[in-house]
């Protein structure tokens, strides 16, 4: 990697023979091989500024917190990245619009988003989840959380699956309703033993409208019949397996 007054000598050498060029200096015209070789520095400089800023910056300042202060931390990081990727893609607008398009390469945008998935997103996504399912967790038993900031966490992985829900899904979706059943598993075998039938399956009813509401605050809204058959299996449970007599 060029340190920036190399990489400046390097884009100066360029300057110099356009400046020959238009005083009609005796100079060889610029050769196609020549614009391609000082565009790609320009889009590998624009990834390195990310980089750099990533690593130097954004990564320690998330390590450093845990639990719901590191969750605010990566929704303001979060939100930063994508103010920087915004300004820094005007910046080097040309790259976009011109060389880009040629060259088949990733947008700068696109980059961006490679750059804070590869960096932070692959380090940060299983803390998140645990924390994330934590306060899901506080919710269940009857606590106040913060909804919105749980919202913006997950809208962090559906963002980081670059267009499709896999990131949503793997990362954090199938591990909610591991969660949901061991959750619900867990109440039911008190509850089997303690309510009526007909008590027992009002409960069933309305903590599956809980988990719809869950959905409409802050899950995205293909998890909702995932998250309902959740709970229907763990009520389920002990009655596949022999459970109390006045539920059969």
């Amino acid at each position: 990697m060029l340190s920036f007054e190399e990489g400046w000598s390097y884009m100066q050498e360029g300057i110099t023979k356009m400046t020959k060029i238009l005083e009609g200096e005796p100079e060889p015209q610029f050769t196609f091989t020549q614009y391609v070789d000082l565009y790609r520095y320009l889009y590998e400089k624009y990834r390195q500024v990310i980089e750099d800023y990533t690593i130097q910056t954004v990564l320690p300042s998330l390590r450093e917190k845990h639990d719901e202060n590191m969750l605010e931390e990566l929704v303001k990081r979060w939100n930063k990245h994508n103010v920087m990727v915004k300004w820094l893609a005007r910046f080097f607008y040309y790259l976009d619009r011109y060389f880009v398009p040629q060259q088949a390469f990733p947008t700068l945008t696109e980059v961006g988003l490679t750059c804070f998935h590869d960096l932070v997103y692959r380090e940060m996504h299983s803390t998140a989840k645990e924390a994330v399912l934590a306060l899901i967790h506080k919710e269940r038993e009857g606590e106040e959380i913060d909804k919105k900031l749980v919202k913006n966490v997950l809208d962090i992985y559906v963002k980081n699956g670059m267009g499709n829900l896999e990131k949503y899904e793997d990362d954090f979706e199938s591990f909610l309703l591991q969660d949901t059943v061991s959750y619900y598993s867990c109440k039911v075998s008190r509850w089997i033993e303690e309510d009526s039938c007909l008590d027992y399956m009002l409960k069933c009813e309305e903590f599956q409208r809980e988990e719809k509401e869950r959905v409409t605050h802050y899950l995205h809204s293909s998890t909702e019949p995932k998250l309902v058959e959740a709970v229907k299996d763990a009520f389920e449970i002990l009655k596949k397996d022999g459970g109390n007599e006045k539920l059969k």
